[in-house]
């Protein structure tokens, strides 16, 4: 079983700090990455780091507000602002047996803060398929 405690003060730490060596090492080789922002999902370390390294500098003010732990699982809710755009939103994590991200599947609302966000990354992830 993963310990999610152990991860989860990684993840906070790595995000605060947009500190990318302490994030990579928490992201499985095969991990994933669900978005709306993409019409497809990230698959692989290299690219799910390249898209939360891009979020992360994309993100105005980000702060968790709440989570929910069961199991190898976890629910983050944030809010956050792009482009002068409120967002709100959840990250749904799935640690595997390492304890490292599996995969991240990201919901934003509104539609609006969710086009600002999807139209701010683009140029940043120019070649990350």
């Amino acid at each position: 079983m993963a310990d999610t405690a152990v991860f989860l003060e990684k993840w906070h730490k790595a995000v605060h700090d947009q500190d990318l060596e302490l994030l990579s090492s928490i992201i499985a080789d095969d991990a994933s990455l669900l978005s709306p922002a993409f019409w497809r999902p990230r698959e692989g370390k290299a690219k799910v780091v390249a898209v939360l390294k891009a979020v992360t500098e994309t993100f105005e003010g980000l702060t968790y507000t709440k989570e929910w732990i069961s199991g190898n699982e976890v629910i983050l809710e944030f809010n956050t602002e792009v482009e002068g755009k409120n967002l709100k939103g959840i990250d749904r994590i799935t640690l595997n047996d390492d304890g490292q991200l599996a995969e991240i599947e990201v919901l934003i609302r509104p539609m609006n803060g969710l086009m600002a966000l999807a139209q701010a990354l683009g140029p940043k992830l120019d070649g990350v398929a």
